[in-house]
């Protein structure tokens, strides 16, 4: 018996942070927010491209996070879905892309992977976003156990993406990332919007019931999963023709103004 009124879907970056507005962690509002969903019976979900290790500074404010663009799932500490990406693919992306000069690493759950002549740009990496460089290991480190959810390919020729979704278009799902000449990559049919159907299906709630915010592209997939799509006030154009309604920025409080016209909080 389904013991949430309904769920509650958070993209990350543009959503619940705002690298626009120095925003690095979610606002007390926010947290104060996600408590009073959770206190009126209703299930908070991060759902964002990143590994769980990167959102480490908030995904326990949170009862639930799908990750790596809707290649893992877990709810209150139970793991709803784990898709994996088998090593023979990850060994034919590196041998033919690896030597058409880009940098590609491996994301599981808590660890992403490099390959070793790659050091010293992740080094500097970590240096210029301030970030640990505990979230990132050799390759040769990497333990069976330890599945690969997700590639991430920076490319210095334009070329390299077309060729690239053209030559896998029957095996890999292409986002374009944030940031300028990055792509995440997952396993074909693999979203935001895939994970949420399986979820919301998996725990008996209506589609009526569930509601995402989201700003990017890469959240389109996640609004058209749910019944009531969220725009923040920064947005895309492909966001605002499947959100149902827009909001203000995170700097705004755009979250917890939504949810209270809503009536959710």
């Amino acid at each position: 018996m389904n013991k949430y009124k309904g769920v509650v879907f958070f993209d990350y970056d543009g959503t619940t942070v705002d690298e626009v507005d120095n925003i690095a962690t979610a606002t007390p509002k926010t947290v104060e927010s996600l408590n009073k969903l959770k206190e009126n019976g209703y299930l908070t979900m991060l759902c964002s491209g990143r590994t769980h290790r990167f959102l480490e500074m908030d995904v326990d404010k949170f009862m639930g996070a799908i990750t790596c663009n809707g290649s893992h799932t877990e709810v209150e500490g139970e793991v709803i879905r784990d898709i994996c990406i088998p090593d023979e693919l990850l060994f034919k992306v590196v041998n033919e892309y690896f030597p058409r000069d880009t940098i590609i690493h491996f994301d599981t759950r808590d660890i992403s992977y490099y390959l070793h002549q790659d050091a010293e740009f992740f080094m500097h990496h970590c240096e210029l976003f301030h970030l640990p460089q505990r979230w990132y290991a050799p390759w040769k480190f990497r333990q069976k156990d330890n599945h690969v959810s997700k590639l991430v390919m920076n490319y210095k020729d334009p070329q390299v993406k077309i060729d690239f979704e053209e030559e896998f278009k029957d095996v890999f799902t292409v986002a374009k990332h944030v940031r300028e000449n990055f792509i995440d990559i997952t396993l074909k049919g693999v979203t935001k919007g895939d994970a949420i159907v399986e979820l919301i299906d998996k725990l008996g709630i209506d589609k009526k019931d569930t509601y995402a915010f989201g700003d990017a592209d890469n959240d389109v997939e996640m609004m058209e999963a749910v019944g009531t799509g969220i725009a923040m006030g920064r947005h895309s154009e492909a966001v605002e023709k499947v959100a149902s309604m827009i909001t203000g920025t995170v700097k705004e409080e755009g979250i917890t103004t939504a949810l209270e016209k809503l009536g959710l909080i």
